[in-house]
C-alpha cells in the first residue's frame, strides 16, 4: 500500500493511491502459431516493434476471413447436427500511435495478394466476356434482319399453304445462347455498405472478410436510429450459416443462403471501455454483439524501442501467401468437411468439460464475460481447423492443432478479463479519474477547497449526478485523498448562515507534493 508518508501532515492520514492497474495478461507465445504464418508474424513484430499479439491476432482473423465457409468442422464425433464454420471477429485494442493499422494492412497483405491475383483473372475473363457480348450481339442483330428481310419477301411471293388458304412465311430463327457475365471472387472489403455486402456476399458464397481501419465508426453507426436491421444483419452474419433476405425498392429481393462475415479491425481502449461498461450495465449494445469479438488481444506497451530499418522477409510472406492462397482456393459450394482425430476429440472432450464446468459455473464471472467465454465452444474447433488448413493437412484434425487452439483460447481469455475488468467497477475508475484531476491541479481553489457540484458538472457518465459523485468522493475519503470542509462561519450551526455548503478539502501531502512538481511518479495502485 503505497503513501506519501514521507511528508505527514498533522491532523492527516497519508492518502493511498486508488487502483486502476488493468489485470495482468501474459506475454504471447508464438510456438502456439501454425508454421506457415508465425515466421511472418515474427518478422512484422521485430520490424515494426509492437507487442507480437498484434500481427499474431491479425494473421489468425486473416486464415478465418479467407476461410470462411470453404471448410467447416464438427465438433463432437456423433452429433452432426453441431457444424461450426469458422469464420471470426476480433479487434487490436490500443491508443493512438501503437501502429494498429500498419501492422493491419502488413498481415493482410499477404492475403490481398491472393485478391489481387483473382482481380487480374477476372480482368482477362471479363475481356473475353465482353468480346463475346459483343459477339452475340452481332449474330443477334444479323439472325433479326435477315429474317425482317425473309418475311417482307415472303409477303410478296411465298406460296399458298392449299390446306389454310394462307401464305407460308419464315420461320423464326433460333438466337444462340447470350454468353454469361463472369462472377469477381472477392476475399477482402474495407468500406462496404450493408446493402453492397449483402450483395457482395450473394457473389460469393464463400463469405467476406471485413477489414475496418477503426472499428469506432461501424460501432457508432450501428447506434444510429433506423440501423437497427443493419446491426442485426451483421448479428446473422457471425453465425456463417444463416440466411438474409434483403429487400429495397428499386433494387427488388436479393437472398442470400448464408450469410458469412469476418470482421476484424482497431479501436481504442477509451472507446472499447464505453462498450463494455453499456454491456455490463444492460444497456443498448447488450446484444451479444460486443462478446462476438473472440480474438481480442489488449497487450501491455511495447518497450525498449530501438532504430530497426530493412527489408521485409519475403520468403516468411510468400509462404503465408501460399497458405491464404491454398484455403481461398477451396470450394465453398463443396466446403470440406472435417472432424478431430481420435485423440483430438478426447481432447476437445476434456477441455470443454472443463470451459464448462469451471469457467461458466465460475460465480465471479460476470455474466457479460461468461456470454463472452461462452462462444469459445465454437472458437476452438475452429482456430484447431484453420491451423490445420494453415498447413495444408486435411485429414482429421490431430491432437497437435487441437492444443495449439486450446492455448489460444487460454491466451484470449486473459485479454478478455482484462476487457472486462476495466470496467469492474466504475466508481473505482471514476475516483481514480479524480486523483489525476488533483495531482494536475485541475481540482480544487488555492487551498484545495472545492464542491460537490465541481465533480458532477464536470465529470463522466459515473459522476454525472449528485448522487454518483457523493459515491466517488466517499472512495477518495475513504483512501484518505479529501475530507469534509466545513467553513468556520457554520461550526455554531447559526441558522442565519444557512446550510453548509457541500465542500471537501484536498489533502495538504498532495496539495504539497503538487507546488514541488513530484506528482508524476507516484508509487502504483492498491484497488
Amino acid at each position: 500500500m503505497s503513501s506519501y508518508s514521507d511528508c505527514p501532515v498533522e491532523g492527516w492520514e497519508d492518502p493511498v493511491e486508488i487502483g486502476s492497474k488493468l489485470p495482468e495478461v501474459s506475454p504471447f507465445d508464438s510456438d502456439i502459431l501454425p508454421e506457415s504464418i508465425r515466421p511472418m508474424v515474427t518478422d512484422v513484430a521485430d520490424r515494426m516493434q509492437v507487442p507480437m499479439d498484434f500481427p499474431a491476432v491479425v494473421a489468425v482473423a486473416t486464415l478465418a476471413g479467407v476461410c470462411g465457409r470453404r471448410a467447416v468442422i464438427q465438433p463432437k464425433e456423433l452429433d452432426d447436427s453441431w457444424i461450426v464454420v469458422p469464420n471470426l471477429w476480433g479487434a487490436i485494442v490500443a491508443d493512438v500511435g501503437m501502429m494498429k493499422s500498419p501492422v493491419i494492412k502488413a498481415v493482410t497483405a499477404a492475403a490481398q495478394s491472393v485478391e489481387k491475383v483473382w482481380r487480374e483473372e477476372y480482368e482477362a475473363q471479363n475481356r473475353d466476356y465482353e468480346k463475346a457480348k459483343r459477339e452475340w450481339t452481332l449474330t443477334c442483330s444479323h439472325l433479326d434482319s435477315e429474317f425482317k428481310r425473309q418475311l417482307k419477301v415472303s409477303k410478296k411471293t411465298a406460296p399458298l399453304d392449299t390446306q389454310k388458304g394462307t401464305k407460308v412465311e419464315p420461320t423464326l430463327p433460333e438466337l444462340p445462347s447470350e454468353p454469361k457475365a463472369p462472377g469477381q471472387k472477392r476475399l477482402i472489403t474495407t468500406d462496404a455498405t450493408f446493402e453492397s455486402l449483402h450483395k457482395l456476399l450473394e457473389q460469393n458464397p464463400g463469405g467476406i472478410f471485413v477489414l475496418r481501419d477503426e472499428l469506432t465508426g461501424w460501432l457508432t453507426s450501428l447506434e444510429k436510429i433506423g440501423r437497427e436491421s443493419e446491426r442485426a444483419f451483421y448479428l446473422e452474419c457471425w453465425n456463417g450459416d444463416s440466411h438474409f433476405t434483403l429487400d429495397r425498392i428499386g433494387r427488388g429481393s436479393i437472398y442470400v443462403e448464408n450469410c458469412c462475415v469476418s470482421l476484424f479491425g482497431g479501436i481504442q481502449p477509451s472507446r472499447l471501455e464505453e462498450y463494455f461498461a453499456n454491456a455490463i450495465q444492460d444497456g443498448f449494445e447488450n446484444d451479444g454483439l460486443i462478446q462476438r469479438f473472440q480474438l481480442l488481444v489488449w497487450p501491455d506497451k511495447q518497450k525498449g524501442w530501438r532504430y530497426d530499418d530493412r527489408r521485409r522477409d519475403e520468403a516468411a510472406f510468400k509462404q503465408a501467401e501460399s497458405a491464404y492462397g491454398w484455403i481461398a482456393n477451396l470450394d465453398p459450394l463443396k466446403p470440406v468437411h472435417l472432424g478431430f482425430s481420435p485423440e483430438a476429440q478426447e481432447y476437445f472432450k476434456v477441455w470443454l468439460e472443463s470451459l464448462m464446468t469451471v469457467d461458466m459455473e465460475n460465480d465471479d464471472l460476470s455474466a457479460p464475460l461468461k456470454s463472452h467465454f461462452s462462444k469459445y465452444r465454437s472458437l476452438m474447433p475452429s482456430l484447431a481447423l484453420l491451423f490445420s488448413l494453415s498447413d495444408s493437412h486435411v485429414g482429421p484434425i490431430n491432437l497437435k492443432y487441437a492444443e495449439k487452439a486450446a492455448k489460444w483460447c487460454s491466451f484470449l481469455k486473459e485479454h478478455a478479463i482484462r476487457a472486462y475488468g476495466a470496467q469492474k467497477d466504475p466508481v473505482i475508475k471514476a475516483a481514480h479519474g479524480l486523483t489525476k484531476k488533483i495531482k494536475a491541479g485541475r481540482l480544487g481553489d488555492e487551498n484545495g477547497i472545492f464542491h460537490l457540484r465541481d465533480i458532477y458538472r464536470n465529470g463522466g457518465r459515473e459522476i454525472a449526478t449528485p448522487e454518483r459523485a457523493r459515491r466517488v468522493v466517499g472512495i477518495l475519503m475513504d483512501f484518505k485523498w479529501v475530507r469534509k470542509y466545513i467553513d468556520s462561519k457554520y461550526y455554531f450551526l447559526d441558522p442565519a448562515n444557512g446550510r453548509p455548503p457541500e465542500e471537501y478539502e484536498i489533502n495538504p501531502q498532495v496539495l504539497d507534493r503538487l507546488k514541488k512538481g513530484q506528482t508524476k511518479d507516484e508509487p502504483t495502485s492498491v484497488s
